[in-house]
């Protein structure tokens, strides 16, 4: 796997209020073979998920913002692993919570 995979994320909506479903996509570049897996990670929010996959190097997440959550931009890293265990590099990307 290349260690330097380009991780195209999306999300709808761009920015989210709280109770809203936010549905996060993500599309791995076209080197190499099928991913086996993509793992995300909301550290100030202690969240640890696997990702839906769809396709052999995309991947989805949909998460309902908490009531509670706090109105900020949220740090959101995912990297991916192949079959054999082999991981890409972490991608960080930013999501905004609104009131």
């Amino acid at each position: 796997m290349n260690q330097n995979e380009e991780a195209r994320v999306s999300f709808k909506p761009e920015v989210g209020k709280r109770g809203e479903r936010v549905m996060m996509t993500v599309e791995y570049g076209d080197e190499g073979a099928a991913l086996d897996r993509s793992v995300l990670r909301i550290p100030a929010y202690g969240i640890y998920d696997v990702m839906k996959k769809e396709g052999d190097r995309s991947f989805s997440w949909s998460y309902a913002i908490p009531w509670e959550a706090q109105v900020k931009t949220y740090e959101i890293e995912l990297y991916a692993l192949d079959a054999n265990g082999n991981k890409s590099a972490v991608t960080k990307v930013h999501f905004q919570v609104t009131a």
